[in-house]
Order: structure tokens, then C-alpha cells, then sequence
């Protein structure tokens, strides 16, 4: 697998930021099978893969903004409703303030 990080980690409900191979163990930890199959990582380079390593089609900006500002919104930040579209680096930087 990729080694670089961070990365984004993504299952159909939940993501993460990682920071090693043992952040992502934690969080494929309780999903299910077919989760683990679904899960994807947004690499800092802007492209994704599965857990495998294998390169799976890209969310759209408007898809990463409504899953970052989701999870954002669920750990108590405001005003994240004029978030309509971000990059991969803008996702980012986000999740690591």
C-alpha cells in the first residue's frame, strides 16, 4: 500500500484522518466485510484507492465537501454550510485544524 501520509480514509458513514498504517487498522477495525470492500483513501496526491491499493473512481469535489463538512458538523464545528465543493488539499487541511 501507499505509504505516504496523511491520508482520508472513507467507509459509506464515517471518515478519517490517519496519520500511519495503525489509524487505519483502528478504523477498518469494526467495519463489516462489505465495508471494507466499499472503504476508500483519498491520498494527498488527490487520487484514491481501496485498501488493496488499487486506484477506484474519485469523489466529485461536491461529494468530498458533503462528507468533510458532515463529519466536521458532527464534531461541533459551525459555519461550514457556504462549503458547497473543496480539492483534496483543501480536505485536507480542514480535517488537520
Amino acid at each position: 500500500m501507499h505509504t505516504s501520509f496523511p491520508k482520508i480514509i472513507f467507509s459509506s458513514n464515517e471518515l478519517a484522518l490517519v496519520e500511519d498504517e495503525a489509524d487505519i487498522e483502528s478504523f477498518i477495525y469494526g467495519l463489516s466485510e462489505e465495508q471494507q470492500q466499499e472503504a476508500r483513501i483519498l491520498l494527498a496526491t488527490g487520487h484514491y484507492v481501496n485498501l488493496q491499493g488499487e486506484s477506484v473512481k474519485a469523489l466529485t469535489d461536491v461529494e468530498l465537501a458533503n462528507k468533510v463538512t458532515e463529519h466536521l458538523a458532527q464534531e461541533g464545528v459551525c459555519c461550514l454550510s457556504k462549503i458547497t465543493r473543496l480539492t483534496a488539499t483543501q480536505a485536507f487541511a480542514m480535517l488537520a485544524d
